[in-house]
């Protein structure tokens, strides 16, 4: 795909360098924001479709893709590959070591002026490509590498696409700007999941009914591709290494600490699947159960990521995470599989409530030449500790069963809630611009 024409470069004529483009809006700073001391990007103008919604419908073909695989592989490792947990744990704590390297990477390339359109790109591009490859996996390494591939277009998207969908907001909607992202990212990733369904109820929940599933992930894999070409770049930060010292500061540090803490009760979600499996949950029924998880997320993302806007992020995570430590406890003691069906449901409710609430937190804290860094650092520090979350899960799940594994993953994320509370410098940062 071809790229359009470079933006026009910025002109230091005011303290705040702003862009200089003819007929384009600039965005303006928020109140409570930390003035704009860089590069705050233009809206789209002139006839071009906003980027929010342009990169929404880029996330709803990517998330049907994707989980037209993810649901799946639980089953695809530990029955058709005979694979372990602990095994199963490393390939998604390696997935998520590399959405991290990949994070930190195109967050600190955008920063020093690359274009966050063409990372963007790049990055889905990786993750679109090894999707439907899965159908050929013959190995447990050959799903690894899969898998690690993946999670470095996964993660290299992240912080550029970010920016992007932050440079087209309005003044106090960046809640339902990232809410809406994430509804469409999840509204794909309830298609994907009803359309393997419907193709395992078909031609039969074996091995072979798992790879053509796989293999068919190429179809919104294209349609994301399609909408890719549309999206349009946004203004360049000027790289200033002066400017690039410009410190992250204590709430910014205080919400990493909390995020790493949660990062180790965070297991891979791979291990909620196989739970449900283990109640007595075929392959068919597992795509449409998760199909439900994420159509619950859906609908709430966006109502939830507005009433953050209103009143304020920091009550907001703290509820996400403590319906994180419910469910988890819930998956520790559940012994039927009407209850796992339930919990599945109810875990939406985190996604919804943490996940754009963190992005639109970062945009009010951080000033918009550290923004790329700031998305990338604070999903790295949760991301690196994913593996061994992952891996320590699937090591008790395997020599003691299911209930510790999910115990420490409640306990641990109410430790992360102690941390929001607790953290003098999240009380005064606590905007709902």
């Amino acid at each position: 795909m071809g790229l359009a024409s470079q933006p026009p470069p910025l002109v230091a004529d005011s303290p705040y360098h702003q862009p200089v483009m003819s007929g384009v809006v600039l965005n303006q700073r928020e109140p409570n924001e930390i003035p704009n001391t860089g590069t705050e990007p233009a809206r789209a103008t002139n006839g071009r479709r906003s980027n929010v919604r342009l990169l929404g419908w880029v996330a709803f073909w990517s998330g049907m893709a994707q989980e037209m695989v993810y649901p799946l592989l639980p089953t695809f490792l530990v029955v058709a590959l005979a694979a372990s947990r602990t095994s199963l744990g490393a390939i998604e704590g390696l997935l998520a070591v590399g959405v991290t390297i990949a994070r930190l990477v195109t967050g600190r390339r955008v920063d020093h002026g690359d274009s966050p359109r063409r990372l963007t790109r790049i990055s889905y591009a990786i993750s679109l490509i090894s999707r439907p490859l899965m159908a050929f996996a013959t190995a447990v390494p050959m799903v690894g590498a899969l898998r690690v591939a993946d999670g470095f277009g996964k993660g290299g998207k992240d912080a550029p696409r970010d920016v992007l969908v932050a440079a087209d907001t309005e003044v106090g909607t960046a809640g339902r700007a990232f809410g809406l992202q994430r509804m469409l990212d999840t509204l794909g990733s309830v298609a994907g999941p009803l359309a393997v369904a419907g193709v395992l109820f078909a031609v039969g929940h074996g091995e072979t009914g798992l790879r053509i599933a796989f293999g068919l992930s190429v179809i919104p894999a294209i349609g994301a591709a399609l909408c890719l070409r549309r999206v349009h770049d946004t203004a360049r930060v000027v790289h200033d290494p002066e400017r690039a010292k410009v410190p992250l500061g204590k709430p910014f540090v205080a919400l990493a600490v909390a995020v790493g803490v949660f990062g180790l009760a965070n297991s891979s979600d791979t291990l909620l699947l196989l739970r449900a499996q283990s109640a007595g949950l075929s392959a068919g029924e597992l795509a449409v159960l998760y199909a439900g998880f994420n159509l619950t997320y859906a609908l709430l993302a966006i109502p939830l990521g507005a009433f953050a806007d209103r009143h304020g992020r920091r009550p907001m995570l703290i509820v996400a995470w403590i319906a994180y430590a419910l469910v988890y406890a819930g998956f520790a003691f559940a012994d039927a599989a009407w209850q796992v069906i339930v919990l599945f449901l109810a875990y939406g409710i985190y996604y919804a409530a943490a996940e754009g609430t963190l992005k639109a937190w970062i945009r009010a804290l951080v000033p918009p030449e550290r923004r790329g860094g700031a998305y990338g650092l604070l999903a790295a520090t949760g991301g690196f500790l994913t593996l061994p979350a992952s891996v320590a899960a699937g090591w008790l799940w395997d020599h003691h069963g299911p209930g510790p594994a999910f115990a420490m993953g409640a306990i641990l994320s109410i430790a992360a809630v102690l941390v929001v509370v607790l953290a003098p410098a999240l009380r005064g940062a606590d905007s709902g611009s």
